[in-house]
């Protein structure tokens, strides 16, 4: 018998700079090479970067951070806590920071060697454009 996963009950808002430090934990839980202070500050301080966050009652679960020019996006960054990951908060993360970048296409870039990264994306619906050395473009039209 499956055992039952309950689901959980969450909700969204813009990642703004009180919120680095909740997140640089995530950050650091989930990748060996790690953003640090001063990339998310910068980020943040960009006005055309559309940043959120996904949280479960007040703990952060997960962040998404986009720049947007007109109705593109580049995703840079998008991370769910390794505690909450496999559970579709991704999926529901990577729907929310599209819906509220308001944009028609979205980019990403990820290594090849991030095989996680790259199921994630391809089941979120991007097709790959071009491959330079290690690193693979991928895009999707909304």
């Amino acid at each position: 018998m499956k055992p039952t996963i309950k689901p959980i009950n969450i909700s969204f808002r813009a990642f703004e700079i009180q919120d680095i430090e909740d997140v640089l934990v995530i950050e650091r839980l989930a990748y060996k090479i790690p953003w640090n202070k001063a990339k998310f500050t910068h980020s943040l301080h960009n006005p055309n970067t559309v940043a959120c966050l996904i949280f479960k009652d007040n703990q952060v679960l997960g962040y998404s951070i986009a720049l947007r020019a007109s109705k593109v996006a580049d995703l840079l960054n998008i991370c769910i806590h390794p505690d909450y990951q496999h559970q579709g908060l991704g999926k529901k993360l990577f729907v929310y920071q599209l819906q509220a970048s308001g944009v028609k296409e979205v980019f990403i870039e990820v290594r090849t060697s991030n095989h996680s990264a790259l199921s994630f994306y391809k089941n979120s619906d991007l097709k790959p454009l071009t491959r330079v050395k290690n690193i693979i473009q991928m895009a999707k039209t909304l």
